[in-house]
């Protein structure tokens, strides 16, 4: 009997449209279970009842909630990334639902086809997606007693190189197994500037928690020895003729995660790169959520906080030096 574990079943589109499709009540009721799990609360006078106002305009129909006693107004998507939204609960609704229920990702170009919106509304949808991925995806830690990790590159090349000649992003994977090099749990993602110890040592402590019983497998790179104190560490070079070699899962995770960036979006530049690394992040360590997956971004809308599309460009820009190799 195969040891494999299937996927649980996701929730189809069928079901997502039955659900919210013609039914923007049912869209109310997501956003306001976001926003009051226990219920409706005026934060001034404590009141339970509300009014619900439906207010219709040129682009999108929106709804404000209003307290019954002191009449304090509340919008649904006030306090959260989707602040200031110019689509109406359906279309976020499920530009949302498509882009998370992809197992690899979707590009902003069919997403446009399906949710009937221009391009550039598509582009700010997908990142604030990705900015709730990435919330997610720094709220704990891997604990594990094996780990593998190894340093790749993506992006575009130049002048024929490769590798760290080239202009190429480099990026840290780590790998949490439940044995040593077989059953993959779940993977941490850094973006680095370079490859000295100091800057693997300081990633990796981000990424995982490490115990003198813990092992950690690597390609031999020196950098990672100075982990030897915290972690037991196998840092040699591989074979990767073997069949079952060191790193196997881990090398293959990364091909696939170089593949959905390249083969699907295009063109990913060094200033958007670490949101695209966060989402396939996400991604995988997520693959077993199945048909909870709209309510994991219920959480996720729960924690996060209005940006614009002006902040997180600045956000991106200023932060390029700090991971970005030297061209």
């Amino acid at each position: 009997m195969s040891n494999k574990i299937l996927k649980p079943k996701k929730c189809s589109l069928y079901q997502f449209s039955q659900t919210y499709a013609n039914n923007p009540m049912k869209c109310v009721e997501f956003f306001l279970s976001m926003k009051w799990p226990d219920g409706f609360s005026c934060d001034c006078c404590n009141c339970h009842d509300y009014y619900l106002i439906k207010r219709v305009g040129k682009t999108k129909t929106s709804y404000i909630m209003e307290c019954k006693k002191c009449h304090k107004q509340y919008s649904l998507l006030a306090g959260t990334v989707f602040e200031s939204c110019k689509l109406d609960f359906y279309k976020l609704l499920l530009g949302i639902f498509l882009f998370f229920n992809e197992n690899k990702g979707i590009s902003a170009i069919d997403l446009c086809s399906y949710l009937d919106v221009n391009y550039k509304t598509v582009l700010l949808l997908e990142t604030k997606c990705r900015i709730l991925m990435s919330i997610s995806n720094s709220r704990q830690l891997m604990e594990s007693q094996f780990y593998e990790a190894d340093i790749f590159h993506i992006g575009s090349k130049s002048m024929n190189k490769a590798g760290r000649a080239s202009e190429q992003q480099s990026v840290l994977g780590v790998l949490s197994t439940a044995q040593e090099n077989k059953y993959p749990s779940y993977i941490k993602l850094r973006l680095i500037k370079d490859y000295t110890g100091k800057s693997l040592k300081t990633n990796i402590e981000k990424c995982c928690i490490l115990s003198k019983k813990a092992k950690l497998n690597t390609d031999g790179e020196k950098g990672f020895n100075i982990l030897d104190k915290q972690i037991q560490v196998n840092n040699e070079k591989i074979n990767y003729e073997e069949k079952d070699h060191r790193l196997y899962w881990l090398n293959t995770i990364i091909g696939n995660i170089k593949n959905n960036i390249t083969g699907i979006y295009h063109g990913v530049t060094k200033r958007e790169m670490p949101l695209f690394i966060n989402e396939q992040e996400y991604r995988f360590n997520h693959r077993y959520t199945g048909n909870q997956i709209i309510n994991k971004v219920k959480e996720c809308l729960q924690s996060s906080f209005p940006i614009s599309h002006r902040q997180i460009v600045y956000i991106l820009n200023i932060s390029l030096p700090y991971f970005s190799t030297a061209c």
